[in-house]
């Protein structure tokens, strides 16, 4: 089967690795990119009419790279998103993409880093959206030894706002404190420091638009904020 893949950054990258065992890919990126064995280089048009499309593009994007799809996209067609943000990028692409166009939401839980021993055991999440293709797709992902969990876009949003947008912001002000633990650390910190560079990698834009698209993230930020303000007040105070 043929695979358009639009964006080959890091994630996508790592996606056209794992899928170019069982898919010919076409790739677009805005981008000059080195030929690679296997991978077909192409433009936009000829990579949004290939029957399932993946977009390995940031958040804020989504928006533009689906006007951008639309004039190329027929009912049949699967368009599947990698973002970490669920409940925006569906409701544009189904705003946005023809009737007919199968629209399926996925994020998967891990990254360059995480999945540098290889995918299997790894979760991924699937949310609806328009369409009846789920089901093909959650089994080839398990076919490939992902975990798969299947929610809202709402509840998946509202989860990731409490666990990774929460944590690359600790990460984040960490990084911008230049703090770097010694050898006189005990495990706990040592392993959370080891994850706080991890993400490091990451890029700017991404750490923006988990925490500016997920409509959950905001609230989360401040209470937590105000909740070590308290903390430290109360130490003060005793």
């Amino acid at each position: 089967m043929e695979l358009g893949v639009i964006g080959y950054g890091r994630f996508g990258r790592l996606a056209a690795t794992i899928l170019r065992k069982d898919f010919a890919l076409f790739v677009y990126d805005r981008r000059p990119i080195p030929l690679e064995e296997g991978i077909h280089f192409v433009p936009l048009a000829e990579a949004a009419r290939k029957p399932a499309l993946l977009l390995c593009v940031p958040i804020s994007a989504i928006q533009a790279v689906s006007l951008q799809l639309r004039p190329y996209l027929t009912p049949g067609q699967l368009v599947l998103d990698t973002c970490s943000v669920k409940e925006k990028p569906l409701r544009l692409m189904k705003q946005i993409f023809p009737r007919g166009v199968n629209v399926l939401g996925t994020h998967p839980l891990f990254g360059p880093d995480s999945a540098r021993q290889g995918i299997e055991g790894h979760k991924i999440v699937l949310c609806p959206g328009r369409g009846a293709q789920q089901q093909k797709v959650a089994r080839y992902l398990k076919s490939l030894g992902l975990k798969v969990i299947v929610t809202s876009a709402a509840n998946h949003d509202r989860q990731m706002a409490r666990t990774q947008a929460l944590f690359h912001f600790l990460a984040r002000g960490v990084a911008l404190m230049k703090i770097r633990p010694g050898p006189i650390s005990t495990p706990g910190p040592s392993r959370m420091f080891a994850e706080f560079q991890d993400v490091q990698n990451d890029s700017p834009q991404l750490f923006r638009d988990m925490q500016l698209e997920n409509s959950f993230s905001a609230h989360l930020r401040k209470k937590l904020i105000n909740t070590l303000i308290q903390v430290d007040r109360k130490l003060t105070r005793d």
